[in-house]
């Protein structure tokens, strides 16, 4: 039985209340890097948020999304692009029938709209069409030509050049379920990852290209691989010489933003463990973006079983959501964007019933959470009655 939810006023209750006020604290300044990094590209507004706009079949809402991502301060959007979306039905084609318009429509609209407000666009590009699997029926399998990934990327990077710069080149590759089903495998994503390099880069050399985030995982089967394994592995293989960015995720799941990081554990510093392999393999003057950041804010009563990112507080949720920021701006100049885990989905993608959906900065109807209010604060400086 699907559970459902009651809306609440933002600040209803004197616990939310009270959490706001411990942001007003902190004054009027805006948490970002107030020291250079000598890593360039750590560098950047390190506020960003995972965006589902190709969801969304109303302008409106597209539009409304990057208005209130641009009122919170956040400058960057972590989008899909999926090319199984884009170059259908067939090689070369680009072209819907049933709609009876181009595939690129919808991402044109999503550029324009990205460049309206100021917010810029780091493309996830995955999911091989049909096509392009051979007989692979699985939508996350790797495409059995590397070559046709290549020239999709060099389409899409000149149909956006100068308006989409970063990309990142597939997701959580050392999961069986984002690799087609298949247990995972560092050398083939490595050879992926050096022909979407030079595809991208062919294109334009600034170009960004972000290598993909690992799942945080102490697994080891056919299903999945710990991701500090799965990468010594993929930089064994090379693949440290086609990479801009390494992309990662921090997760807090239960633990403060300040809790030591231990191999056995899953928490926000266990990406140190991943910044210590880059420094051992020369990737010293690369920095690590964050693809999925946050902590869930499940319901009490939500089943166990599906707390697959345990739990806190809407209130805790917002606190730390900020705190992780401030500790790796002051901690880690190796670190750029955090994206966070997400900003909103249509009801239609994900429902109240499942864990995920208490990750989002805003309801599907744009009302604000408390995280989001307090990201506006810390991104802005802005303060609130």
């Amino acid at each position: 039985m699907r559970r459902g939810i009651a809306r609440r006023d933002l600040l209803a209750g004197s616990a939310a209340a009270a959490a706001m006020a411990a942001f007003s604290a902190c004054g009027d300044t805006s948490v970002r890097r107030t020291q250079a990094s000598s890593i360039a590209l750590a560098n950047v507004w390190p506020w960003g948020a995972n965006t589902f706009l190709d969801l969304e079949v109303e302008t409106w809402k597209r539009r409304q999304t990057l208005e209130m991502v641009r009122d919170a301060g956040i400058r960057w959007i972590k989008q899909h692009a999926p090319w199984a979306d884009i170059e259908t039905p067939a090689r070369g084609q680009y072209f819907n029938d049933a709609a009876r318009r181009s595939t690129w429509e919808k991402y044109d609209q999503i550029v324009d709209l990205a460049e309206e407000v100021g917010v810029d666009i780091i493309a996830r590009i995955d999911r091989a069409p049909a096509w392009a699997r051979g007989n692979q029926s699985n939508p996350t399998a790797p495409p059995v030509d590397l070559r046709d990934y290549g020239r999709f990327l060099t389409a899409f990077a000149t149909r956006y050049r100068g308006r989409i710069r970063h990309y990142q080149i597939w997701n959580e590759p050392n999961l069986a379920h984002e690799w087609g089903g298949s247990p995972p495998q560092p050398g083939a994503y490595a050879r992926m990852l050096e022909t979407a390099n030079l595809a991208i880069k062919s294109v334009d050399r600034e170009n960004v290209v972000i290598a993909a985030p690992m799942a945080a995982t102490l697994e080891n089967s056919p299903r999945a691989m710990d991701e500090i394994r799965y990468l010594q592995r993929l930089y064994e293989a090379g693949a440290g010489d086609h990479l801009d960015v390494q992309a990662a995720n921090a997760f807090g799941l239960e633990h403060p933003p300040d809790a030591p990081p231990d191999p056995d554990v899953l928490n926000f510093r266990r990406v140190e463990f991943v910044r210590e392999l880059m420094v051992e393999f020369g990737l010293r003057n690369r920095p690590i973006w964050f693809n999925e950041y946050g902590w869930n804010a499940s319901p009490a009563d939500m089943n166990p079983a599906k707390l697959v990112w345990r739990r806190v507080t809407e209130e805790t949720q917002a606190e730390w959501t900020v705190e992780g920021v401030q500790y790796a701006l002051t901690h880690w100049p190796w670190a750029g964007v955090f994206n966070l885990w997400f900003f909103r989905k249509p009801l239609a993608a994900l429902q109240p019933d499942e864990s995920e959906y208490y990750f989002r900065m805003v309801e599907p109807d744009f009302t604000p959470r408390l995280v989001y209010r307090a990201v506006q604060r810390a991104a802005t400086g802005a303060s609130f009655p």
